[in-house]
């Protein structure tokens, strides 16, 4: 099955993030809508976990699938390695018309705290199609090259652990649109935020972060080693 290209591979070392299009059918991303119906909890329509439902690949089996596909592992295994494990996994839920907005922020704020990794990155797959209203992605290309910066915390919104906006340059932000079913790689490092859910529908995004598997911890028992290191 397919891996990066030497393209993608070259945009995501130098960006900190690529887009692999297409990689879910239409049909599997019904079913596991149809599946995150079933099972997700009621989403949290305020405070700091505003629209989060955690510990996702451990709902059920199809969700596990889901995070464990050998087509996300063949696309990440020239980035994580050596081996790969889950770090942690989440569903973003943005419900209509919510102007919950995820700070700027880096995911080894929080990562970091845990573990430290030196190939630490996450899959960010939207189950409905995102741009800028109803809640993409924003990312400043390059930024994961600058390291970990420090952060302020916010009390509003999610994603708290914030980028100090006036300390940090901005101004090449880029929303990453997408098409339900492609998949978004982005470092660990790499900058990025959302905006509110401005439309009619719902806009659910599916998360998981993984790390190499010589790593021995994760985010409690979220750890698995689904490729061990030769």
């Amino acid at each position: 099955m397919g891996k990066l290209t030497i393209k993608e591979k070259k945009h995501y070392d130098e960006l900190g993030y690529v887009v692999v299009s297409n990689l879910f059918s239409a049909d599997e991303l019904s079913e596991i809508n149809e599946e995150l119906d079933g099972c997700e909890e009621p989403v949290q329509t305020s405070g700091e976990h505003e629209g989060f439902t955690y510990q996702l690949a451990m709902l059920t089996d199809k969700t596990k699938q889901f995070a464990h596909d050998e087509r996300i592992l063949n696309l990440i295994e020239d980035i994580v390695k050596p081996g790969i494990s889950i770090f942690s996994s989440k569903l973003l839920t943005k419900l209509p018309h919510s102007a919950s907005v995820c700070h700027w922020h880096q995911d080894d704020a929080y990562y970091n705290e845990v573990v430290n990794s030196d190939t630490r990155m996450s899959i960010w797959v939207p189950l409905q199609d995102t741009d800028e209203l109803n809640g993409c992605l924003w990312i400043v290309p390059g930024s994961h090259k600058q390291g970990q910066q420090p952060y302020t915390v916010k009390n509003n919104g999610t994603c708290r652990k914030a980028l100090d906006e006036e300390q940090v340059d901005l101004s090449k932000a880029e929303p990453v649109r997408m098409k339900a079913g492609s998949m978004l790689l982005f470092n660990s490092l790499t900058w990025h935020s959302s905006k509110g859910n401005e439309t009619d529908q719902v806009r659910r995004a599916f998360i998981v972060s993984y790390q190499e598997a010589t790593v021995p911890i994760g985010r409690g028992k979220q750890h698995i080693i689904l490729r061990p290191a030769n």
